[in-house]
């Protein structure tokens, strides 16, 4: 084999990756869809506008954490394939828990019990 030919696997991580970057980027819209489904018209805006600070935040903390994780490895290429497998972890747990704890039906309940009828309305 020659030193110019690819890895194995490295058509595999390139087809990962992009699918990884696209596909999470779908939930800003469904986090503001959510949010206006089960949030009373009085509270919606604060609460949309806290989802953005919080989902915008990473834009802060990824960079920092992933340059930690590749400079406290032994390779660059060490570091970039922890740094990955730690995104990979952290969403499909976040996805774990929110599929086991997000129900929109609920809240809505919860919340229309809780809020007087005129401020419930649902959009």
């Amino acid at each position: 084999m020659s030193e110019n030919a690819a890895a194995p696997g490295i058509p595999a991580k390139v087809a990962l990756t992009t699918i990884g970057v696209a596909l999470p980027s779908v939930i800003y819209v469904i986090a503001n869809a959510v949010v206006s489904e089960i949030v009373p018209v009085a509270q919606r805006g604060a609460l949309l506008a806290i989802g953005t600070a919080v989902s915008t935040s990473a834009g802060i903390l990824a960079p920092y954490v992933m340059g930690s994780v590749v400079e406290a490895a032994a390779t660059p290429l060490d570091g970039f394939n922890t740094g990955f497998m730690i995104c990979g972890i952290v969403m499909l747990a976040g996805g774990i828990i929110a599929t086991a704890f997000v129900r929109p039906e609920r809240e809505t309940m919860r919340w229309a019990n809780e809020m007087p009828d005129t401020v419930v309305r649902s959009a």
